[in-house]
């Protein structure tokens, strides 16, 4: 059985996530939690970083996250999030 991804996030969204409810950052969790055990899955549409990477896009619910995996190191790396309303 394979593991999942571990992940991290950028200070933006970790400050996102601080400022959050405590029901929002379970939402957060729980998105995040899904997407580093489907680390393949695609999002709903690319986006290019500053450096050109493919970065997926996607909506869960009431909020908009940003990812790009690394197999190679078996992470996912969430760089932003934004709640719609």
């Amino acid at each position: 059985m394979n593991q999942p991804y571990k992940y991290t996030v950028d200070d933006s969204v970790l400050q996102v996530f601080l400022s959050a409810s405590k029901r929002r950052r379970e939402e957060l969790l729980r998105i995040f939690d899904h997407l580093a055990a489907e680390p393949r899955s695609a999002g709903d549409s690319l986006q290019l970083d500053d450096t050109g990477r493919e970065c997926q896009v996607k909506r869960f619910g009431s909020w908009t996250v940003t990812w790009w995996p690394e197999h190679l190191v078996s992470e996912l790396h969430v760089i932003d999030v934004e709640r719609l309303r």
